[in-house]
């Protein structure tokens, strides 16, 4: 096990996730410095900060990247990794990867974990859920809605609208998404059957990163209806499309950050914390073994 003296963190910019992501560090004893992380409730127990990002990444086991983490602001402190480190982040830029790959430097993308995603997912859909009611005059209570793609978000998604009342249609290409979806509750299309459907709808909730809310179907939609698109940009919503013809569509990157900093970096905390122990070797928490079991 490494020691409690060597556990030292480098929180690197970001949104409000990642004070809340040094805090939860920190409750887990180690030694996290910030750099040019935002100021949040959360700050007085968040660690010690940092002028630069070289007195940040000096001596720094664990390295949070920056939320979000652009290509252009990694160009400024990833000349400084070492072997020695373990980065971890979202949405990892090419550039920092092929560094990384080529320096010996363990990088992560969280996006790439199923856990990661799995908790992630949670946040994202209380996000889309609050900014439909808040383009809506109307409740989603018995609404009928629409819910594009049956992945992590997809499923998470569903199962909350549910709860709040509301009539979950799925459109999956797959059918074991389609079979999973009816086995949760909700009813399930092909997309092949989506342009006969889509009048009915006053909610579309879309998670697939790919064009699937083209002219047809937005043609078919009714006109208040509210489209909320969650997927990776540039989204699967014709935009354009959609506000000529008087349909409020609107694209939601970051709805984590936004809607449950505190949630959502807690998730990225702990997640990077259980890289870190898989990476050394080390079984704690859920990955220890049970006596008598296989």
């Amino acid at each position: 096990m490494e020691p409690l003296e060597q556990r030292t963190a480098a929180v690197l910019g970001g949104d409000a996730r990642q004070a809340w992501a040094a805090r939860a560090l920190c409750a887990a004893d180690w030694q996290v410095r910030l750099w040019r992380v935002p100021e949040c409730p959360a700050a007085p127990a968040c660690g010690e900060t940092k002028e630069t990002a070289e007195e940040a990444l000096e001596g720094a086991r664990l390295v949070l990247c920056p939320v979000p983490c652009k290509r252009a602001s990694a160009e400024d402190w990833m000349r400084l990794l070492t072997p020695k480190q373990t980065i971890v982040g979202l949405n990892l830029p090419k550039s920092l990867r092929e560094f990384c790959d080529s320096r010996g430097v363990a990088a992560h993308d969280l996006l790439e974990r199923e856990d990661f995603i799995t908790l992630n997912a949670i946040p994202s859909a209380e996000g889309a859920i609050a900014e439909a009611i808040a383009l809506s005059p109307g409740n989603l209570h018995l609404s009928q809605v629409l819910v594009l793609g049956y992945g992590k978000c997809g499923r998470v998604l569903a199962q909350k609208l549910r709860g709040l009342g509301a009539h979950v249609t799925v459109a999956a290409r797959r059918w074991e998404s389609a079979c999973a979806a009816i086995a949760d509750g909700s009813e399930a299309l092909d997309f092949l059957l989506l342009p006969y459907h889509m009048p009915r709808f006053q909610y579309v909730f879309n998670t697939i990163p790919a064009m699937v809310l083209g002219e047809l179907m937005l043609n078919a939609l009714p006109r208040e209806a509210v489209i909320i698109d969650i997927a990776s940009a540039p989204g699967g919503v014709d935009f354009t499309v959609a506000k000529q013809l008087g349909i409020a569509a609107k694209l939601c990157p970051g709805l984590p950050g936004k809607y449950a900093p505190r949630s959502a970096g807690e998730a990225v905390a702990q997640t990077a914390r259980i890289i870190w122990e898989e990476q050394e070797g080390n079984a704690w928490g859920w990955n220890k073994p049970v006596l008598g079991s296989d």
